[in-house]
Parts: structure tokens; sequence; C-alpha cells
């Protein structure tokens, strides 16, 4: 059980960094046309986004396969969690200090700098990280179990990231990033007391695969492919809705930005509610039904954003809340089980090739996670152009538009996911391959 706490420990600290910078970074560099000067042009901050995620997917392959083939007293996968933390804390503060106030080209430059750097520290830590998973955990039940922790440790980060709109409101954005820095240092290095790798997975020089034939049979993975499709149209969807939280407190519920936790904290906790039963029903189930049907009920839910309004007879911050509140309880399963399934995916690959290759996978998935996230990030700003403030003749239009969208890219994911080719060993009772 120590050893379980420990490893989910991590997601205690690194929800309060991806949160904030997926919820607030675009809102601090291009805020809403009523709230500020942009700090940026807006068309080419969105080039920035794409290019320095696709600079980050390139680095992912090679970190991966490094760790793979990593010989360590500490093991494969520990080193480098332990070397990229404190720099990607550094590059995190460094990202609301640009260097000029007002719009300008040198505030694209230094952004364009500073989120290289933060997203490769970022991919040095994540990619080891999640490739322990299958290692810690050799069952099923042991898996649902761990990361029944690591997402209960998410949604307590994501709370804790929640208050941000407050430190942003009293101190600004800058010593905001700073406290929340110190704060979490600790959390990325008291793990360490415990964790230990499994030495008998390290693999031998001798039987290191090059490079391009481990990225090969990775894709050639039939489950993995799957997991690919199906989570392309999750990680979009949860980009745009993270990414559009602050849109959503000021311009749909016409709140101030630091009425934020009122939204976070009622999804946290619905979904920690939820989580007992979907530990239940994937005992029960199985968790490939569990994860299917909570693809298919967010796709249902999520389009009710569009719904939100001064035409209904609550006022808008219950309508807001409620909508959070189901939104969160239909994608808890997805939150719980996602990593499961590509733990699943690299036991069967082992049963394939006599290795353990979690690293490639994690990477190869961090390299599509980039890409399409970096796109969904650069055509956020361009969507909310078609209304980004309530005082526009137009209204949040953009804003409304991601509920919708989001609703058919999970409905997208579920008709994807029905084909899964392992869906027998996620089964009641089953235990993985390997």
């Amino acid at each position: 059980m120590k050893f379980d706490v420990a490893y989910a420990l991590f997601m205690l600290a690194t929800p309060n960094l991806w949160s904030i910078v997926d919820g607030w970074l675009l809102y601090f560099y291009l805020p809403p046309a009523d709230r500020g000067p942009a700090l940026v042009p807006a068309a080419l901050y969105s080039i920035v986004i794409f290019v320095t995620r696709a600079i980050n997917a390139a680095a992912a392959p090679p970190i991966g396969y490094i760790s793979d083939h990593t010989h360590s007293r500490w093991g494969r996968r520990l080193p480098f969690i332990a070397f990229s933390s404190f720099p990607l804390l550094v590059f995190f503060v460094l990202l609301w200090t640009p260097p000029v106030q007002g719009e300008s080209i040198w505030n694209l430059a230094y952004l364009a700098i500073i989120l290289v750097l933060y997203n490769i520290a970022y991919t040095l830590f994540l990619i080891p990280y999640n490739a322990l998973l299958p290692e810690i955990a050799l069952t099923d039940h042991h898996r649902v179990r761990i990361t029944v922790w690591m997402a209960g440790f998410q949604l307590v980060g994501s709370v804790t990231a929640g208050f941000a709109g407050l430190l942003i409101e009293r101190w600004g954005y800058a010593m905001m990033a700073l406290v929340y820095a110190c704060s979490i240092l600790p959390l990325f290095y008291l793990p360490f007391l415990v964790l230990r790798e499994r030495p008998e997975r390290q693999i031998p020089a001798t039987e290191r695969l090059p490079f391009r034939q481990s990225i090969a049979l990775t894709l050639r993975n039939p489950a993995f492919r799957v997991l690919v499709v199906s989570g392309a149209c999750f990680w979009i969807t949860t980009t745009f809705l993270l990414m559009a939280i602050p849109y959503i407190v000021t311009e749909i519920c016409w709140l101030a930005a630091g009425d934020a936790p009122y939204f976070y904290i009622p999804g946290v906790l619905v979904t920690v509610i939820c989580y007992p039963l979907i530990m239940w029903l994937s005992g029960r189930f199985g968790k490939w039904l569990v994860l299917a049907g909570s693809l298919l009920a967010s796709a249902i839910v999520l389009p009710g954003l569009a719904l939100i309004g001064p035409w209904l007879p609550a006022p808008l911050i219950v309508q807001g809340i409620v909508w959070v509140s189901l939104e969160s309880a239909a994608m808890s399963g997805l939150m719980v089980l996602s990593p499961t399934f590509v733990a699943e995916a690299t036991d069967y690959d082992a049963k394939l090739t006599g290795q353990r290759r979690e690293g490639a996978y994690y990477s190869v998935w961090g390299v599509f996670d980039q890409i399409i996230n970096g796109a969904a990030a650069a055509a956020l700003p361009l969507l909310l152009l078609l209304g980004q403030s309530h005082t526009d003749p137009n209204g949040p239009l953009g804003v409304r538009l991601i509920g919708l969208g989001g609703g058919i890219l999970l409905l997208i994911a579920f008709l994807v996911f029905l084909r899964y080719p392992l869906r027998h060993q996620s089964s009641p009772g089953d235990s993985p391959p390997g």
C-alpha cells in the first residue's frame, strides 16, 4: 500500500502545474477584450503554442527509448523523475514573467523559449513516471487501485490549482506561480523515500531493439492504436475544457475570475463520490465496459454547456455548477481507468517481444498527446474569436461551441473504443497478460 500511495503522490503536485498552465496561460497572454490588453498577437500565439508542442513531441520518443535502456542502481525511471522535477518548477514560474508590459513580439519570443524548456522538463518527468505503473502493479485489480489513488490526489491537486484565481487577483500571476512552486516542491521528492524499481525489468544491452524498430513495433500494436485514436478525441476535449474554465466563469456565468473555485470544488466532490462506484463497477462488469459507458455519458452531457444562459430560470452560477457536476460524474471513469489500458497494451507487447518497453509506449503516447493538445491549444483562441466577451454583440459563442464540439469528439471516441481488441482481458476476474 505504501508504494501505491508514494507513486500516486506525484499526482498531488503535477495537476497544479498543468491545470494552471492550461487554465490561465491563454487568459494571461490574451485576456478578454474588456479585461486588459493582450501581451502577444493572437494569431502568432497560436503558432507558438503549436510549434513548441511539436518540438516537445519530437523529443519524447528518444526520452522513452533511453529510459527503457537506462541502467542504474536507482533503476530505469527514477533518475529521470528526480533530475527533471526542480527545473520543471523553475520554468513554470518563468512562464508568468514576460519582459515587456503590453503587447510585444519580445513577449512572444520569450514565451516560446520558456514553453519549450518547460515542456521538455515535463516530458522528462512524465514519460518515466507513467512507465513505472506497469512495473509497480502487475494485475488489473492492483492497477485500478493505484489509479484511484492517482485520480484522488489529482483531484486534490486540481482543487488547490482552482485557487490560482484568488492568488492572481491578490498578488498577480508571477507571485501566484512562485507560491505554487514552493508549496509543491517537497511533493516531487518525498516519494523517493519509498519508491523502488524491479531490477529484473532492465533490458540487457545485448537484447536492445534498434530505435526505429522499437517505435515501429509500438505503432503496430492494435490495442495501442485504438487507445491513441480514442485518446486523441479525449485530449482535445479536455484541453478545450481546462483552457476555457476562466472564460466559462467570466463570460458564460458572468462572474469574477476569483469565483473559479466555486466550479472546481463541486466537480471534485462529485468525482470523489464516484470513485468507489467506478471501482465496484470495474470489478463487477470489467473496466472496458465502465470506460465505454463513461465516454458515452460524457458525450451526452458536454453539449449542455450551450444551454447555460439567462433564458433559464436558475441563476447562472447554479446552472454552471450543475453542468460541471454532471460532466465530472460522467468523466470519472475516464479519469480513473485510462492509464490501466495503456499498461495493458504494454503487457501485450511484452508477450510478443519478451521485453518491457513501457518507455517506448508512453513516449509515443506523449508524441500524440503533445501534437494533438498543441493543435487544440492553438485552435482555441481562434474559436474564441467568435465571441470574446459577453459584452460583444455575438456573445461568447466560441465558448459555448466547446461543449458541442467536445460531445461530438467523445462520441467518436466511444465508437472507436468499441473496436478495442483486448476486451476479453478487461473482464472481471481476469489478469493482464505477461
